[in-house]
């Protein structure tokens, strides 16, 4: 009998589960295997010495599970299977599934014994999945991402009640957009801009190397130097983090599970983390994606409204027409008050296009070939609108239409202006024309600095003889009786563009210069400054501005028109660039070192960005005067080689919406 007790116990120690005994009310436990131990982390002995042990250890949401043992004996069942959680000994959750039955004694029951096995894998999984489930229907519902991440990590955090867990996005190489439901506020505040990089604590580290790190105790790990007083002062001693990637290989955030005791990941928390990734990922990459069109639309749809552009989709089969906002603006409607269809936009057709338009959108039906054709539309007050438009049709598998899509662009303004030039001459129109191929030709030479030697020839040879026979014929046409005010405006703008086209063909030229061709000879600064000066006073005063000269008379040897050139440049750029009733101040001083020329304005300055590209040849740091004045990005880069060419340096200061101060410096010899 001895032994048959022994084997009986030892059979009972062996069952995976928990054996157990008990009273009916489940408060006094007489017997419980040895499982106990690994599953809940309790000793037998402590579970069977304490009565009403078993009852604090259900999860508190859980508690009903107590009156299923008392149903059990109420309505006279012999067995019952019974699943809830039960809170280990070191405070993780586990699922039990219970199967319990009852020991009866005549019709009296009087005791209940059972088994309880670990079903912790399976129901977390279930969880997971029904979580994972959520997270996706609220995703696609455009729930705002940090409230659908928040729910998210709560989930999360539910599996393993001693988790806490977070998610930063990745933002220029730094941690941005920190959201956990769990770790302090201050905490995520502090770890957001951080720089991610090896050794930038466990998630800094994930993002750079793109691979998972786990730190087991964040008070020993090299990687948490710089941020471990941070972490150990909110009680945070491990922390595992996953990287996640797009599909372009680049890390767009960082999943962290923090725990506050040192801890390595079991498999189970491993599995949790990287399917935790794979579904962010999902979510990320999706709301990115719904950013991104969303943005696009908007983009769209304002490019819609500045072009007179709109767009519209006809649902053949069902007569029902939609417009793109721009669309209601191109024909003066109001969307709440009018409705689209295809017989209703016949009818804002002018009388003289109906029946050519219905013909095109016929011949679309018929050949299923794209169209493209202009019309006039009447707006409800009267105004006649041009438009062109194009037409394109969907058809099914079977050729039979389902649906046309278009676009219009009011090309109202580009009718009038077509009218204009259909009136001018010939030979305003070949004027026209040579202008147009000067204009690309100087423009090919700024986008190539490569070939700057071999362009700025051509220029020499095939642009200055004809860009002066365009301003003399210019002039010409000008002079004779009879012009009408359109042909004078034109011709008067071709007049300036061939002046700035010179203009800019003599800066051109001017590049070709070289130190060793200065031609050296005595010059007088001071009478320099105040001739140059005067002849620019009038440009100035033209836009209300007053040139104030300073200057001592001072010799030094130089190149005459060259340095004429550099004054002039800054004086002209000073006047260009300061609005009307501002003053501009040039002074000459002589110093130890040599002479110094100071051209200072009041205008609008010259952002820090700028400075450094202002003497760079074809510089793209250049602005239109505050009178709509060109600027060719040539005349600062000629006066600093003209300035180097005689040893000098030019250099400038300035504060946006103050002025600039451009200061040439030369030796005296």
């Amino acid at each position: 009998m001895k032994n048959n007790q022994e084997q009986l116990s030892t059979l009972l120690q062996s069952i995976e589960g928990i054996v157990w005994e008990a009273d009916t009310v489940m408060g006094q436990f007489t017997f419980i295997s040895d499982q106990v131990q690994p599953i809940l982390g309790f000793s037998p002995e402590e579970w069977l010495s304490r009565p009403g042990f078993w009852e604090t250890r259900i999860h508190p949401d859980d508690r009903l599970t107590v009156a299923g043992y008392r149903q059990l004996l109420n309505g006279g069942m012999k067995r019952i299977s019974l699943e809830y959680r039960m809170i280990r000994a070191d405070g993780d959750i586990i699922w039990i599934k219970d199967n319990v039955s009852v020991v009866y004694k005549g019709d009296e029951p009087v005791l209940l014994r059972g088994i309880m096995l670990d079903n912790t894998i399976t129901e977390r999984l279930r969880v997971l999945e029904h979580l994972e489930r959520d997270m996706l229907q609220l995703n696609s519902d455009l729930v705002p991402l940090q409230e659908v991440l928040s729910n998210y990590l709560r989930g999360l955090e539910s599996l393993f009640p001693q988790m806490h867990c977070s998610i930063h996005r990745i933002k220029n190489e730094r941690l941005a957009d920190g959201v956990s439901p769990s770790l302090p506020p201050a905490y995520i505040a502090a770890m957001a801009g951080l720089q991610i990089g090896e050794n930038e604590g466990s998630c800094g580290t994930s993002a750079a190397l793109k691979q998972q790190i786990i730190v087991g105790d964040i008070a020993t790990d090299p990687r948490w130097e710089k941020y471990r007083p941070l972490a150990l002062g909110h009680h945070l001693h491990a922390c595992w983090s996953n990287p996640v990637i797009d599909a372009d290989g680049e890390v767009i955030a960082t999943l962290a599970m923090y725990y506050q005791e040192p801890k390595l990941p079991c498999e189970e928390e491993l599995k949790v983390m990287e399917r935790a990734t794979a579904l962010l990922r999902i979510i990320l990459e999706n709301r990115q994606k719904a950013e991104i069109i969303s943005e696009a639309n908007l983009l769209m749809l304002q490019s819609q409204e500045l072009a007179h552009f709109g767009n519209w989709r006809w649902d053949i089969q069902h007569d029902i027409v939609n417009w793109s906002p721009a669309l209601f603006t191109i024909y003066g409607l109001d969307p709440r008050s009018f409705k689209a269809t295809f017989a209703g936009y016949q009818e804002l057709l002018h009388p003289e296009d109906r029946s050519r338009v219905y013909q095109l959108i016929e011949n679309v039906m018929k050949t299923k070939q794209d169209a493209e054709f202009e019309e006039r539309i009447i707006r409800p007050g009267g105004e006649v609108r041009y438009l062109r438009s194009w037409a394109k049709l969907k058809s099914d598998q079977n050729g039979i239409p389902l649906e046309m899509i278009g676009a219009c662009l009011d090309i109202t303004e580009r009718v009038g202006h077509i009218a204009v030039i259909e009136q001018r001459t010939r030979q305003l129109l070949e004027i026209s024309e040579q202008n147009t191929r000067m204009m690309k030709t100087l423009h090919a030479l700024e986008r190539s600095q490569a070939d700057n030697t071999r362009i700025l020839k051509v220029v020499a040879h095939d642009l200055r003889n004809p860009i002066g026979a365009i301003k003399m014929t210019a002039s010409a046409l000008l002079a004779k009786p009879g012009r009408t005010d359109k042909e004078q405006e034109m011709l008067q703008i071709i007049q300036r563009s061939a002046a700035n086209s010179l203009e800019l063909v003599g800066d051109l030229l001017q590049m070709q210069g070289r130190p060793e061709e200065l031609k050296k000879e005595p010059v007088e600064l001071g009478a320099m400054l105040y001739h140059c000066t005067n002849l620019l006073r009038h440009q100035a005063e033209a836009k209300g501005q007053r040139i104030g000269l300073q200057a001592a008379p001072v010799i030094i040897a130089a190149s005459r028109e060259k340095l004429w050139r550099v004054i002039s440049n800054l004086t002209a750029n000073a006047i260009k660039f300061s609005p009307a009733g501002t003053a501009i101040h040039i002074r000459l001083e002589t110093k130890p070192q040599g002479i110094v020329i100071a051209v200072a304005d009041q205008g609008i300055g010259i952002p820090p960005e700028m400075k450094d590209k202002l003497f760079d040849m074809f510089t793209e740091a250049k602005r239109t005067g505050t009178a709509g004045e060109p600027s060719f990005g040539l005349g600062l880069a000629i006066c600093k080689q003209i300035v180097e060419a005689h040893a000098g340096r030019i250099w400038l200061e300035s504060q946006p919406d103050k002025g600039t101060t451009f200061f040439v410096e030369l030796p005296m010899q």
